[in-house]
């Protein structure tokens, strides 16, 4: 399902948002409806992190939990671009997600979390390159394993999930066709298993150099206490 036209690009180009989970942490406010349509400053997030995308070809919406929400909204308020939506039916991971959609999927692809705020700038970086991911700094100490660059960004070798004491992963990945190449690893998750897209990312990055971008913003809006720092920062 798609509305919009497409950017004109020297690339073809997609963008997927990974939007199926419950938010459980997030109730009673999504009792009633999915994180994506928690509404932000008045906007809904799913609007604010499409608002934050750099020009991209086709944009690609996983939904699960009240997933027609979220699909009716963007239908009525996102005509730039064409859409699809897939149905994640066993909400399984962020690698199950992706894996999902790899049918619609051109050679690059930029994949971001549906429950976290990006800065523009920070995801328009990432897609600088081929594979890299955005961080966070958790202070002020150097990570061994990567080369830092005059441009702020760096790259070398990404750690499962934490990079190290150092950098914690935002949920913002530029990625190829290459992905598809590993099976996706499986990780616990409270009390069941899910398949990670983080750590399938760290396996590529045996065998492929995988940039780091560092954010200069990023908030994930996942509990209350992050909802309400997220409405304060508007």
């Amino acid at each position: 399902m798609r509305v919009g036209c497409v950017f004109g690009k020297m690339s073809y180009m997609d963008a997927v948002i990974l939007a199926a989970g419950k938010g459980t942490r997030l109730r009673p406010i999504t009792d009633t409806m999915p994180k994506g349509m928690v509404d932000v400053c008045g906007r809904p997030l799913i609007k604010r992190i499409i608002d934050a995308l750099p020009p991209v070809d086709r944009l690609i919406i996983v939904v699960g939990y009240l997933g027609d929400q979220i699909i009716d909204y963007v239908q009525a308020n996102v005509w730039k671009i064409p859409v699809t939506f897939v149905k994640q039916e066993r909400l399984d991971g962020t690698g199950s997600a992706l894996y999902l959609v790899r049918e619609h999927l051109s050679e690059r692809f930029l994949v971001v979390n549906g429950d976290d705020l990006y800065a523009a700038d920070d995801l328009k970086r990432l897609t600088k390159h081929d594979l890299a991911v955005l961080a966070r700094e958790a202070n002020s100490r150097p990570l061994a394993t990567v080369e830092r660059r005059a441009d702020s960004s760096m790259s070398g070798i990404v750690p499962a999930g934490e990079l190290g004491p150092w950098l914690q992963v935002c949920g913002a990945y530029m990625l190829d066709q290459r992905f598809f190449d590993y099976p996706l690893v499986e990780i616990p998750v409270r009390d069941s298993r899910e398949y990670s897209l983080p750590h399938t990312i760290a396996k590529m990055a045996q065998d492929h150099t995988v940039n780091i971008e560092l954010a200069s913003k990023w908030l994930p809006v996942g509990t209350p206490e992050e909802l309400e720092k997220a409405r304060k920062s508007c």
